[in-house]
């Protein structure tokens, strides 16, 4: 067996169609790595093949960044002295009563919505579709085409309150990941693997929901004891 035919973190065997990555550990070794290893490669000091030549971008990015956030600040402190300058003989507007947005009004209440406050149907819709837009997906996409229909639970927290925790097994394996509604712009992220089902706590084998062939996920009410990916 080639040595990238195993995941060089894990150990486990490469799945047909699993997605895989191609780091270069101290030496410019080449090493494969699986989807759910992938942070802890990096935290062993690996590089991403691909990103190998682009590890000076991410400084550059924060220093324009910096640069706008000046700019931006130059112009409006220009055009304030501008102001003052001309002497305007316009009274300063009074202002008026606080009011409160309408709710109704396009983008009100964005970025304020408070997952744990939500009700409970909402939130693992929430979770799904955020899953499903992640490269995750793709990850569960190659494992059914190698393993089949699996069991799918969208439920408890995975680490705080406004994080949910998607489980998706098998027989003789299985992965969670987490999604944290209170914060979009963190990714959707792999917390555990397992080999055997019975590794897993109650909540986890709750299983609501169901997974099509894109490794999609849909809430979904599933009778005890059916077969994977059959749902009421």
């Amino acid at each position: 067996m080639s040595s990238f035919d195993t995941c060089a973190v894990c150990a486990r065997t490469i799945l047909s169609g699993e997605r895989t990555r191609t780091y270069l550990a101290p030496g410019a070794e080449k090493r494969v790595v699986c989807d759910l290893c992938r942070a802890r490669a990096e935290q062993l000091g690996w590089v991403w093949e691909e990103a190998a030549g682009e590890t000076a971008a991410p400084p550059l990015r924060r220093r324009e960044s910096r640069g706008l956030g000046g700019l931006l600040r130059g112009r409006g402190a220009a055009r304030r002295a501008r102001q003052s300058d001309a002497g305007s003989d316009d009274p300063a507007p009074v202002p008026g009563p606080e009011r409160s947005p309408d709710p109704a009004a396009p983008g009100a209440g964005v970025g304020r919505l408070d997952p744990v406050a939500e009700s409970q149907g909402t939130r693992l819709e929430r979770a799904a579709a955020r899953f499903n837009s992640s490269e995750e997906a793709h990850t569960v996409a190659g494992l059914i085409r190698s393993l089949g229909a699996p069991w799918v639970s969208v439920g408890s927290a995975a680490g705080t309150p406004s994080e949910v925790r998607i489980t998706v097994a098998w027989e003789l394996s299985w992965y969670q990941w987490g999604v944290d509604l209170r914060d979009e712009s963190r990714p959707v992220r792999p917390i555990d693997k397992g080999r055997e089902m019975g590794q897993l706590d109650g909540s986890a084998k709750q299983w609501n929901a169901v997974a099509d062939e894109s490794g999609r996920i849909r809430i979904a009410a599933v009778a005890a004891g059916a077969r994977p990916g059959k749902e009421v």
